[in-house]
C-alpha cells in the first residue's frame, strides 16, 4: 500500500517553545470544555432531581462517544484529502458542534419555554434536552481531541514526540487550571448579564469561546502535508474504515498494545475521580465538616457555594498538575546525545551540572508513570477516611502529579512507536522505555534563521527527504506506515480509555443503587432533611468514596503492567 503526499508539515514560530505552544494550545481549549463538563454537570444534573444511579447511566455517553467517535474520526481523517490537511477541518467542525451543545445546555430553560408552558412538562423536557446537549458536546469534543492529538503526532518527527507530548500535558494542565479557576468566580458580578444571567450560562459561553480561540490559533499556525492519493484498495468507504480499525485493534504492535493495556486499568480508577470529585468534596462539606457547613448556612446560593468549594479543590489539583507538567520533563531521565552535550549553552552550565549530579537518581518515564499510579491509588484509598474539606482538597490536589504523567507518558510512548513503524530513525536510542529528548538550548535549531519549522520524515533509505515549503506541489510517495495510521492508532488508544469507563459506570451504578438509591440530599430540591431542615446522613460511608476506592485497586494493576512495560 502506498500514498502520495504534497508538502511537508510546518509550524510557525521564531523559537522551539513558541512552536510547541502553538501546536498544542488547542488541547488547552479542549480541556477547558472537559473540565466544565466534568466539574459542573454532575451537580447540575443532581440539582434537577436525578438520582446518583441514574446520573451514572447518563455519563455512559463519555465512553460511548470516545469509543465511537475518536477511532472513526481518526480513520476518516487519515483518508481525507482536504487541501487544508487531514486534521484541521475536523478540529474546526467539531468545535462548532461542541459550541452548539454548550449553548443549548446553558439556555435550555429558555429554549423549552418557547414551546412549553406547563411547569412539570417543561422541567422534564429540560432534563431530556440537557442530556441530549451533553451527548452532542461529548461526541463533538471527542472529535476535536482526536484530531488535535493526531496533529501533534503528524507534525513532529520521532525525535520530538516526547517533548511534543510534554507540551500537550502542559496545555491540558493550563486548560484545567483556567477552567476550574473561572468556576470559583462569581461571573455575574464580573461580566453582568453580557454572557447570560446565570453562572452556568456564562461558563458555557466562555468555554465555547475559549475552545474556538485556541483551535483557531493552532489551525492558523500549523501547515499539514496534504494527502494526494492512496492505493485503490484503501478507498472503499466507511466499511473499509471500520474493518481497518477492527483489524488494527487486534493486531497492535507489541509496545502500543502494552500501553493500551496499562491505560485500560488506569482509567477504571480515573473515570470516577474525573466525574465525581467536585460532588465528593461538596458531600464531605455537607456530611462531615460541621464547622465549615455552618458558615455557609446563611448563604443565599448554597448550591453555588458548595460547587465553588469543590471547584477550589480542583484549582489546587490543576495548579499541581501544571507545576508537575512543567517540572517533570527536567526531573525525568531523558539522556541527550553526545553532540548535544558538547554544544550546551554556557548560561545553563550550572543547571546541567546539577542535572548530571542527579542523573543516577532520576527515574525514566516508565518508572515515573509507575510511581504516579501508586500515588493515585493511595489517594483513592484515602477518600474512604476523609472527614474534612481541607483533607479532601489535599487528596484531590495530590492527584495532579499522576494526572500530569497520564497526559504525557502514554502519548509519548505511542507517538514514538508510530514514527518508528514508518522509519527507523538513526540516532534515537531507547533505554528502558525512555527516549532521547531534543536539547533545551534553542540555538541548535537554527531558530533565528527560519521562522517556520519545516519537519520532514526520513525516507525508507534512512536519509532525510529535502524540506519543502508546506502545501507546495511537490509530491512524495511513501508506503503505508506509522504516520499514515496515526489517527487510527491514537483512536484505538482512546478506545482503551473508553472501554474501562463502561466498567466504572457499571460499578458506580451498583454501588450507588445499594448505598444511596434516592435523590441526593446535598444537591436536589426536596432531598432528605430532618424536621429542623438539616441534611440527614445516610451512613458512615460515602458511596462516591467507595467507588473511588475500588478504582484504586484497578490502578494498582496498571502499575504492575507499567513495570512489565519498562522491563520488556
Amino acid at each position: 500500500m502506498s500514498a502520495t503526499w504534497s508538502g511537508t508539515p510546518s509550524i510557525w514560530g521564531p523559537t522551539l517553545s513558541i512552536r510547541m505552544a502553538l501546536l498544542t494550545i488547542s488541547l488547552a481549549g479542549v480541556q477547558v470544555v472537559w473540565g466544565f463538563e466534568m466539574a459542573y454537570c454532575s451537580p447540575y444534573l443532581l440539582s434537577l432531581g436525578l438520582t446518583k444511579s441514574i446520573m451514572s447511566l447518563v455519563w455512559i455517553v463519555g465512553p460511548l462517544s470516545g469509543l465511537i467517535t475518536q477511532p472513526i474520526v481518526g480513520a476518516i481523517a487519515d483518508r481525507s484529502r482536504f487541501r487544508w490537511g487531514r486534521r484541521r477541518p475536523f478540529m474546526l467542525l467539531g468545535t462548532i458542534l461542541a459550541g452548539a451543545g454548550l449553548l443549548i445546555l446553558g439556555w435550555v430553560t429558555e429554549i423549552v419555554g418557547l414551546v412549553v408552558t406547563d411547569g412539570h412538562t417543561a422541567r422534564i423536557l429540560s432534563i431530556i434536552i440537557a442530556i441530549l446537549a451533553i451527548y452532542v458536546l461529548d461526541f463533538s469534543i471527542n472529535a476535536v481531541q482526536a484530531s488535535c492529538r493526531a496533529l501533534v503526532v503528524d507534525s513532529l518527527p520521532a525525535q520530538q514526540q516526547q517533548i511534543g507530548s510534554a507540551w500537550a500535558s502542559r496545555m491540558i494542565a493550563i486548560g484545567n487550571l483556567a477552567g476550574y479557576f473561572v468556576g470559583t468566580l462569581d461571573l455575574k458580578s464580573i461580566f453582568g448579564t453580557a454572557f447570560g444571567d446565570t453562572q452556568i450560562k456564562q461558563l458555557c459561553f466562555l468555554s465555547f469561546m475559549t475552545l474556538l480561540t485556541t483551535v483557531s490559533i493552532t489551525s492558523l499556525s500549523v501547515a499539514e502535508r496534504v494527502l494526494v492519493s492512496r492505493s485503490a484498495e484503501d478507498n472503499k468507504g466507511l466499511f473499509a474504515v471500520l474493518k481497518t480499525i477492527f483489524n488494527t485493534m487486534f493486531h497492535l504492535p507489541t509496545r502500543i498494545g502494552a500501553v493500551c493495556r496499562i491505560w485500560f486499568f488506569a482509567w477504571i480508577g480515573w473515570f470516577p475521580f474525573m466525574l465525581y470529585s467536585t460532588t465528593f468534596v461538596g458531600e464531605v462539606l455537607q456530611r462531615y465538616d460541621v464547622a465549615l457547613r455552618e458558615t455557609l448556612q446563611k448563604s443565599e446560593d448554597l448550591l453555588g457555594d458548595i460547587a465553588r468549594v469543590g471547584s477550589m479543590a480542583l484549582v489546587v489539583y490543576s495548579t499541581i498538575s501544571l507545576a508537575a507538567s512543567l517540572s517533570l520533563p527536567w526531573i525525568i531521565q531523558t539522556p541527550e546525545s553526545e553532540s548535544l552535550r558538547k554544544n550546551r549553552s554556557d548560561k545553563h552550565r550550572k543547571l546541567y551540572a546539577i542535572l548530571e549530579f542527579l542523573e543516577l537518581y532520576r527515574p525514566d518515564l516508565a518508572t515515573a508513570w509507575f510511581i504516579g499510579h501508586i500515588m493515585f491509588a493511595v489517594a483513592m484509598f484515602l477518600t474512604l477516611f476523609i472527614r474534612s474539606v481541607a483533607f479532601a482538597t489535599f487528596v484531590v490536589g495530590s492527584c495532579g502529579i499522576p494526572w500530569a504523567l497520564m497526559t504525557w507518558a502514554p502519548f509519548a510512548f505511542v507517538g514514538e512507536e508510530i514514527n518508528r513503524l514508518q522509519d527507523d530513525v538513526p540516532g534515537i536510542r531507547r533505554r528502558h522505555g525512555t527516549y532521547n529528548r531534543l536539547s533545551t538550548d534553542d540555538r541548535h535549531h537554527d531558530e533565528e534563521q527560519y521562522p517556520m519549522m519545516e519537519l520532514s520524515h526520513p525516507s525508507l533509505g534512512g536519509t532525510e527527504c529535502p524540506s519543502v515549503p508546506a502545501l507546495m506541489d511537490t509530491e512524495v510517495q511513501s508506503p503505508e506506515g506509522g504516520n499514515e495510521l496515526s489517527g487510527i492508532y491514537l483512536g484505538i488508544l482512546n478506545v482503551f480509555a473508553c472501554l474501562p469507563q463502561f466498567v466504572s459506570t457499571f460499578i458506580s451504578f451498583v454501588v450507588f443503587s445499594i448505598l444511596e438509591p434516592g435523590k441526593s440530599p446535598e444537591f436536589a430540591d426536596g432531598g432528605d432533611v430532618d424536621r429542623e431542615g438539616r441534611v440527614v446522613e445516610r451512613g458512615k460511608v460515602n458511596a462516591i468514596a467507595v467507588v473511588m476506592g475500588m478504582g484504586g485497586f484497578s490502578v494498582l494493576l496498571a502499575a504492575h503492567y507499567t513495570m512489565r512495560f519498562k522491563n520488556g
